[in-house]
């Protein structure tokens, strides 16, 4: 049995398959083995989590890999295009700032100081411009638990980490929460629920997951009000709420798998031309 093969045996558990080796659950570019290897074995927390979690099919890490870093290997005009094409989808058409479409892609990267850091699925580092990709699949967000030292719901954390990490850096923040289906469709799932319902913790599973497009719609401003997103960043001086949300974005991975296999088979018919 060849390498291939191996790493394709898996196991079911439940509706999930659990993969003997990651890399029969990931697309790995030439080249890019030993970054894969580093990635699954990174800490969080102190625990190397990525190992375990990429070995099943229902693993966010997995397929955030597999699209980013993919997408980062691509060179030239088609990676530019590519970086577009997903920003004019997450910002209805806004033009793309070029830091953006010039910067580097960096997968499961830790931000933040001692006290409010937070490991960002995605994020793109350009000149200018700082981007957080938040990627959810079948999961829902986590939400504020006081007592156990989280203080914030998963969307503010990543924000409020990202205003800071730009605010240092004299650059502009932006935020993009990536999940499996568009948020008035996410919405749906409990479309006339109270603040005070949204509010509580321990929803788990998919029929949870209207609380990931219910608070983003509520930050990014209903009405043009960002008054609960000002709430949350009043402790961070000169955040500017209305930006904050302006800057917030939704993708799905529908999108993101089509821009990306489009690039990909380009880029492989490039490379076979004579």
């Amino acid at each position: 049995m060849n390498a291939d093969c191996a790493w394709n045996r898996f196991t079911r558990s439940g509706e999930a398959a659990i993969y003997d080796d990651c890399r029969g659950n990931v697309v790995v570019w030439p080249g890019q083995e030993t970054a894969l290897q580093k990635f699954v074995n990174q800490t969080y927390g102190g625990r190397r989590h990525k190992l375990v979690h990429t070995k099943s099919s229902h693993s966010e890490d997995a397929l955030t890999w597999s699209c980013f870093d993919t997408l980062n290997c691509l060179t030239g005009a088609l990676r530019t295009r590519a970086l577009a094409h997903l920003w004019a989808l997450a910002f209805d058409e806004r033009p793309a700032p070029q830091g953006f479409l010039d910067g580097k892609i960096l997968i499961g990267k830790k931000y933040g100081q001692r006290g409010e850091e937070t490991e960002v699925d995605a994020s793109v580092e350009g000149a200018g411009v700082l981007v957080f990709i938040e990627a959810k699949l079948y999961s829902p967000m986590s939400m504020a638990d006081a007592d156990n030292g989280k203080p914030h719901n998963q969307i503010v954390r990543k924000l409020r980490v990202g205003i800071k990490e730009a605010k240092r850096s004299g650059i502009e923040f932006f935020f993009i929460l990536l999940d499996i289906a568009p948020k008035k469709m996410l919405r749906a799932l409990r479309p006339r629920v109270k603040l005070a319902e949204a509010c509580r913790k321990g929803g788990r599973g998919f029929a949870s997951k209207w609380q990931t497009a219910y608070w983003f719609s509520r930050y990014k401003g209903r009405g043009g009000s960002v008054t609960p997103l000002r709430k949350e960043l009043k402790d961070i001086p000169g955040a500017d709420a209305a930006n904050v949300a302006r800057n917030m974005g939704w993708l799905t991975w529908a999108d993101v798998y089509k821009v990306v296999l489009r690039a990909t088979i380009t880029s492989h018919q490039l490379a076979a031309s004579p």
